[in-house]
């Protein structure tokens, strides 16, 4: 009876040594493709902005309170990242910096073309005497970067943007 029980041992011992070492051709290409299709839904899904060669990954702004708080109150942005601003139609839409940390470039876009940079827009907010910032056009987005990031990645108006998972 130990002969039996023992041979048992072994041959199951020796089934789930094998099952777990043999590489089956089926589980392994289920595994890559269910990866790979995992990965480029979470790549595809982050809305960003481009334009010419740069990728700008952004937070979407839609509703009233998210358009009137904007930037306000944050200490950084990161140096690849922005705001995007949604407007259902274009206009002249004013923007003011107050509880804001660090100064920033703002990009006024009609449709998927930029017809307005403002460069620079400091932090410095006087409510006493506020300033506002507009374009020289009418935009329906606009999209807030750290201030030079225009510059140093040749953003100029005229530029034709790209939005990317973006209503």
């Amino acid at each position: 009876m130990r002969k039996y029980i023992l041979s048992g041992l072994i041959f199951l011992g020796s089934a789930v040594f094998w099952v777990q070492n043999v590489k089956h051709p089926v589980f392994n290409i289920v595994n890559t493709n269910l990866t790979a299709t995992v990965k480029n839904t979470i790549k595809q899904s982050v809305p960003y902005v481009q334009i010419n060669d740069t990728k700008i990954s952004v937070e979407i702004v839609e509703t009233p309170a998210e358009v009137q708080k904007g930037l306000s109150g944050r200490t950084s942005l990161d140096a690849s990242n922005g705001m995007l601003f949604i407007f259902s139609k274009a206009d002249y839409y004013n923007f003011w910096m107050p509880d804001m940390y660090f100064p920033i470039d703002i990009i006024w876009i009609n449709n998927n073309q930029i017809v307005d940079i403002s460069h620079n827009v400091s932090n410095k907010f006087d409510p006493a005497n506020p300033k506002f910032y507009l374009p020289i056009k009418k935009a329906n987005y606009i999209l807030e970067v750290n201030a030079g990031f225009s510059k140093k990645n040749n953003i100029k108006i005229g530029n034709t943007i790209f939005l990317n998972n973006v209503k």
